[in-house]
């Protein structure tokens, strides 16, 4: 395929990144000693959104998060504040087609520039703009998967009025939307926010498209035309647990794609000293009566830590979603157990999206150190129904169908943040088919990623 794109080759991207990187590092730049917005102020709503945010008793060290902003500590001017990140990312994939008699390995390199800033002129104004400017360098690639590309996108570029009536903020332009396990959504979406907040209750209304306007400055992308309807409340029973609900509405506008409403509920927090759990329930059905879908969801789980050397920490969850269930197609599965690192907590080489899967799952942990941790992850994948379709997944092969067992896969996942302003993640995953893939063979995935803060 083509390996380069809008005049811009990989290598010379790379050299751009490291250049722009090492000219900002020599600015005569000051750190503020107090956190700046950085973006994500507001955009979390089952956590407490605006105000001091109390930290949590047992766990402080913030989880590494490749798609957080740069937090904006450095003053450019009054009321202006600047930060940045480098990342590089290795990432490589062995058999994805689940045969090994027929060579498919890719393997790229992702270096990443990140600035943001932030503008702060009031407690009630706040703009935010976060550009990203990364190269997808292919180093091999046995069947033609994917082409080199340069991106320079607006990650984000918003404008927030806070407590223009008591405890409602208005918020428009370009945001990110997460919930806490990324169940629902973590997407970057054009939208019309408003936040209201009281001490142990908040709302979240917002109406929103997907890259409304071109994010990627270099290429030209086609999209998909789904307007976003999304209302969500959370409910503080105590200070370690909370409750909540939502709705979301996908409206097709682009024609093949589905228009689908969602209603959910989830509840987590920590229900005795170092055992923590989670829950989710949600419901999905078309809105217009075009397809059958009309389907069930769950996700349910818990993480103890023992008080011990090492900090070991054991870890048992089950999700399940029948043949009629769909995700949002905003969601990104990705949470931490007891780490200091998320990951993709139904695989990070299956990666599925829950429709008509059973997923089972146990997993060990360590804390070596408070900024250190190692995760060993199993999951087992059972169809509802025997089916040849499986919905969003990574590999490239399918099921025959005659079969519900798909197969099971062990992750390893370290994470490091001993080093300040440098996070450290890597990713090993290994898939063993079942007797739904005939005559198949394991495949492995592994990703390595570094991150420089300034």
């Amino acid at each position: 395929g083509n390996r380069g794109d809008a005049g811009i080759g990989g290598k010379q991207t790379f050299a751009i990144v490291l250049a722009i990187a090492f000219a900002i590092s020599t600015l005569p730049l000051t750190r503020l000693s107090a956190a700046q917005p950085n973006g994500s102020v507001i955009t979390a709503p089952f956590g407490k959104t605006g105000g001091a945010i109390k930290p949590a008793r047992k766990e402080k060290v913030v989880p590494f998060d490749p798609k957080a902003p740069p937090k904006t500590r450095n003053r450019l001017a009054p009321f202006l504040t600047f930060g940045g990140k480098i990342e590089l990312e290795y990432e490589y994939e062995k058999n994805f087609n689940l045969n090994a008699d027929e060579a498919d390995d890719l393997s790229t390199l992702e270096p990443e520039l990140q600035l943001a800033f932030s503008f702060d002129p009031s407690r009630h104004f706040h703009a935010f703009l976060n550009l990203k400017l990364s190269s997808r360098i292919v180093l091999k690639d046995e069947q033609d998967k994917k082409e080199s590309q340069t991106k320079l996108e607006i990650n984000r570029a918003f404008i927030a009025l806070k407590d223009v009536i008591d405890r409602l903020t208005f918020q428009i332009g370009r945001q990110r939307f997460k919930d806490e396990r990324q169940w629902v959504y973590d997407e970057r979406l054009d939208a019309v926010r408003i936040l209201y907040r009281l001490p142990n209750l908040s709302f979240d209304l917002s109406v929103s498209r997907e890259n409304l306007f071109d994010g990627d400055l270099l290429n030209d992308v086609e999209d998909e035309r789904i307007n976003n309807y999304i209302m969500r409340g959370t409910y503080d029973l105590t200070e370690d647990v909370k409750i909540g609900g939502y709705t979301v509405v996908r409206d097709a506008v682009s024609s093949g794609e589905e228009s689908l409403i969602f209603f959910g509920l989830h509840s987590s927090g920590e229900i005795l000293d170092d055992l923590d759990y989670w829950l989710e329930l949600a419901h999905t059905r078309d809105l217009d009566g075009s397809t059958d879908i009309n389907g069930i969801g769950l996700d349910i789980g818990a993480s103890y830590q023992l008080n011990l050397a090492l900090k070991p920490s054991v870890t048992l969850g089950y999700a399940f979603g029948d043949k009629d269930f769909r995700q949002t197609g905003l969601q990104d599965n990705q949470d931490k157990f007891q780490g200091v690192t998320k990951f993709k907590y139904y695989g990070e080489l299956f990666d599925p999206e829950l429709s008509n899967l059973s997923i089972f799952t146990a997993g060990i942990g360590s804390r070596p150190s408070r900024k250190t941790s190692i995760d060993l992850v199993y999951h087992y994948y059972l169809q509802d129904r025997a089916s040849k379709e499986i919905h969003d997944f990574a590999i490239d092969a399918e099921p025959t169908g005659f079969s519900r067992r798909l197969g099971s896969e062990i992750d390893l996942i370290v994470g490091y943040e001993e080093i300040r302003d440098v996070n450290v993640n890597l990713v090993l995953g290994y898939f063993i088919p079942d007797e739904a893939f005939a005559e198949a063979d394991d495949a492995f995935f592994a990703n390595f990623e570094i991150q420089f803060n300034f």
